[in-house]
């Protein structure tokens, strides 16, 4: 499961995370860690993104992203603590991963093919209003 200093690893002494980020990344990772659960009692592993030891994709973006990060756009939902890269390097949470699913827990995704090796899921919902959207 990912812990809130697991999604702020990424940047751990940076100034901008403030107590409401971290109250919005608990808050957000309870409905992805109780997905994640789902996924492992159906008979699945979570993989270990080598790079950051935990199931957190990227380096140090799939988690928690500061304004000033160049990574996504200016208002997208890591800067605002409300989504996680999930290290997904062959696509078995995106394959499993329905739009049931993803209403049962209060989540979104980003379309499995913009997110080749990882899973994008927010508790944001998009501009389209769809559980899986385009970027």
């Amino acid at each position: 499961m990912i812990t809130v200093d697991d999604y702020f690893a990424g940047y751990p002494n940076d100034p901008g995370i403030t107590d409401d980020f971290r109250t919005s990344a608990g808050a957000m990772l309870t409905f992805v860690n109780a997905l994640l659960s789902h996924f492992e009692s159906a008979g699945y592993l979570l993989a270990i993104n080598p790079q950051t030891g935990t199931q957190v994709s990227g380096e140090r973006d799939g988690g928690w992203r500061p304004r000033s990060c160049p990574t996504g756009a200016p208002n997208s939902a890591h800067k605002q603590a409300r989504a996680v890269d999930v290290y997904d390097p062959e696509g078995h949470l995106d394959s499993w991963l329905t739009n049931d699913l993803l209403v049962v827990y209060g989540l979104y995704r980003e379309d499995p093919g913009s997110t080749r090796g990882w899973c994008h899921l927010t508790d944001r919902q998009p501009p389209s209003g769809r559980r899986t959207f385009f970027p």
